[in-house]
């Protein structure tokens, strides 16, 4: 009897111990941002004091950026098909407010293209930060940082 209520200890250890179950939970990785369609609201430009707007051509029209890495343009005459690639970097860029900034951030470029009317985007910004349902992206070409601010569509 002594020997059973010694074991019984043991025993009821290993049972629970055995009984439990390890699950491994995986979470989807967190999808993009920029994943989804989008609508170019303004676009400035700055020497460095003030910002001035400019027309791009592009603000009548819709981007849709998809999970894949493929993106498209359409303003309800011409549709542009291409990519999008929004790496992760570490370098110099302008911010939104065009303060220079020299550290880690994301970069994107746009590359569309219409077969048929020989029409082509390319857009190669030097930084991107996404705010809300918003995102702004700017390039700087050495003399004046440009700013496009895209809106949820």
């Amino acid at each position: 009897m002594k020997t059973i209520l010694r074991l019984t200890p043991v025993l009821l250890a290993a049972f629970f111990i055995s009984g439990c179950v390890k699950k491994e939970v995986v979470l989807p990785a967190p999808s993009n941002p920029i994943v989804g369609t989008w609508v170019l609201t303004n676009a400035d430009e700055s020497a460095g004091y003030t910002w001035t707007p400019f027309y791009t051509g592009l603000e009548n029209g819709v981007f849709y950026f998809y999970g894949n890495g493929t993106a498209q343009y359409d303003n309800g005459n011409t549709v542009m098909q291409g990519t999008w690639y929004m790496p992760a970097i570490i370098g110099a860029y302008y911010d939104e407010n065009g303060n220079y900034q020299n550290s880690y951030h994301n970069s994107l470029q746009i590359h569309l293209s219409d077969a048929y009317t020989h029409g082509a985007v390319d857009m190669n910004f030097d930084y991107v930060t996404f705010i809300g349902n918003r995102f702004v992206a700017t390039y700087d070409n050495g003399s004046t940082t440009e700013r496009y601010w895209f809106s949820s569509y």
